[in-house]
């Protein structure tokens, strides 16, 4: 390793990016971020024009470089997360033939059920590691070849954000890695390559996609013109680093099986390092490529985890937002020490916080969120705890999910995002999970994670590894108390026994199109 160089990293994601600099031993000199919106051309679609994403990229770095006032020649390498999922087609000029769109985008309803019929969820998920799902790109790439073909005609390559983004940095080549694609939901898992039966079969030529490399690979250096709107030196190295989780992944030292991190931000999503495909008889998590070359990721996400706390303090904690701008405080911090005063398990008041479906284990677009358990006995104390309780339920669905496929408890969970700031709610997790979990100095792990990749890919590391042993390092760790273990393992009984009773009942399904009818 090349000693006192810094490193810089870029997290290009769904609503902004972050700019980081840090040196060799992960500590973090500087970061920017820029806000960025999507578009909403018609209900349900979801779109972002790349161009304008990167003048914000340019804005982030420059605002970095300037906060730092380090030598841009300082800076041994830039590696990239990105969001995954999100496409958009190119001409020979790499010029955009349309805005991006983005993986939340919902208008391929009529190409996700052709999916189902014509190649069957069971071969499906065989193929490509994961379940069928209007998330992945597969079904919005058959939307645009059936419903644009004069577009179609003209692309040259269909492109992730990442591979865009490097090419206007200076990228010589345009080539992707499976750690980048889980998403796409068009690989072939086995060969971590482009599956072009799938390809074939929604008429999509497999040249019009990046060739497949390895994830933390130099791919070029900054170029003269990107030199002048990033501030970054010219002929600085950059590499592919992975997508977004994938990079979370490698930021929280996920790199042996039998590791796993929890990010819980908006959603909540968690990834495993896994050193060969497993089998998932139940087809209940994602199976893609690691930021580690040749390796794969587990993975499993809830839609709303951060977003229902949020929720709670947007619709009922006014209270604790007026207390805390009088204080200056964080509200969240007010409403957490509430929560902290009502007992484990929040006197049998249970909060479902499936407010935009059942992502892991079971992928019900209909599940709505709830409660149940509540009397006369409950008060706000309880209502916020249950929300903090509720989010940890339905990870363990995911954990235990996860653990049936690898076979064995996880060795280590380590905690990342703005959930992870919380003591109150790492306490809880500890106790929910009934497994010691591990904070981390750098929680902001996703674009740590993208600057370990680059720094790997450009040589400053002569591994991965050995990229993480040097930049990641525990906090500390929180045991779980055994004895509300007990009582939250058989609240968490009643807990998924009612999810399950709800969706095989159809109510859930039903509730929704009554929503739809009335108030859609």
């Amino acid at each position: 390793m090349k000693e006192n160089r810094y490193l810089a990293g870029l997290d290009i994601g769904t609503t902004g990016v972050k700019a980081l600099i840090a040196d060799t031993k992960g500590r973090i000199v500087g970061m920017a971020y820029r806000e960025y919106p999507c578009e909403i051309p018609h209900p349900g679609w979801v779109e972002q024009d790349v161009l304008m994403m990167w003048k914000k990229i340019c804005e982030a770095t420059r605002e970095v470089l300037a906060k730092t006032n380090i030598d841009p020649k300082k800076i041994a390498s830039l590696g990239i997360s990105s969001q995954r999922g999100t496409f958009v087609p190119v001409d020979k000029k790499i010029s955009p033939l349309m805005s991006s769109i983005v993986w939340s985008d919902g208008r391929a309803s009529s190409e996700l059920e052709w999916i189902k019929e014509t190649i069957g969820e069971e071969k499906y998920h065989e193929v490509s590691g994961v379940p069928v799902s209007s998330m992945w790109s597969y079904s919005k790439m058959k939307w645009f070849i059936d419903k644009k073909p004069d577009l179609y005609e003209k692309t040259f390559k269909i492109l992730n954000g990442q591979e865009y983004f490097l090419y206007r940095l200076g990228a010589e080549e345009l080539s992707t890695d499976p750690a980048s694609i889980t998403l796409n939901g068009m690989m072939d898992i086995e060969k971590l390559d482009w599956s072009r039966d799938l390809c074939e079969r929604i008429g999509l030529d497999s040249d019009r996609l990046p060739p497949m490399g390895t994830p933390s690979r130099q791919v070029g250096v900054v170029s003269k013109e990107a030199s002048r709107e990033t501030g970054f030196a010219e002929a600085m190295p950059i590499a592919i680093g992975a997508g977004d989780q994938q990079c979370a992944a490698i930021g929280a030292g996920i790199v042996h099986e039998g590791m796993a991190e929890i990010t819980i931000g908006t959603a909540m999503v968690m990834v495993a390092h896994i050193d060969s495909r497993k089998k998932d008889k139940n087809r209940s998590v994602l199976m893609g490529g690691s930021g580690i070359p040749n390796k794969w990721d587990m993975e499993g996400l809830t839609f709303t985890a951060g977003a229902a706390l949020k929720w709670w303090r947007d619709v009922y904690a006014n209270a604790e937002c007026r207390a805390a701008e009088q204080l200056g405080l964080d509200v969240y911090d007010i409403i957490t020490l509430e929560a902290s005063k009502s007992p484990a398990g929040s006197k049998g008041f249970m909060f479902y916080p499936c407010f935009q479906g059942q992502s892991t284990p079971s992928y019900h677009d209909f599940a709505r969120g709830g409660s149940i358990g509540l009397s006369f006995i409950h008060d706000r104390k309880d209502m916020a705890r249950a929300i903090l309780e509720g989010v940890s339920f339905e990870t363990k669905m995911v954990i235990r999910a996860m653990e049936e496929v690898l076979g064995k408890q996880f060795d280590a969970l380590r905690l990342s995002g703005g959930g992870s700031k919380s003591e109150l709610w790492n306490h809880i997790q500890a106790d929910i999970y009934g497994r010691t979990v591990e904070r981390l100095e750098v929680s902001e792990c996703t674009t740590l994670g993208a600057t370990i990749l680059g720094a790997a890919g450009c040589g400053v590391f002569g591994s991965v590894e050995e990229g993480v042993e040097s930049m990641v390092h525990t906090r500390d760790t929180i045991e779980p108390d055994m004895k509300l273990n007990e009582l939250y393992e058989e609240q968490y009984e009643i807990f998924y026994g009612g999810f399950r009773a709800l969706m095989e009942s159809g109510t859930y399904e039903r509730l929704a199109r009554f929503q739809q009818k009335h108030w859609g």
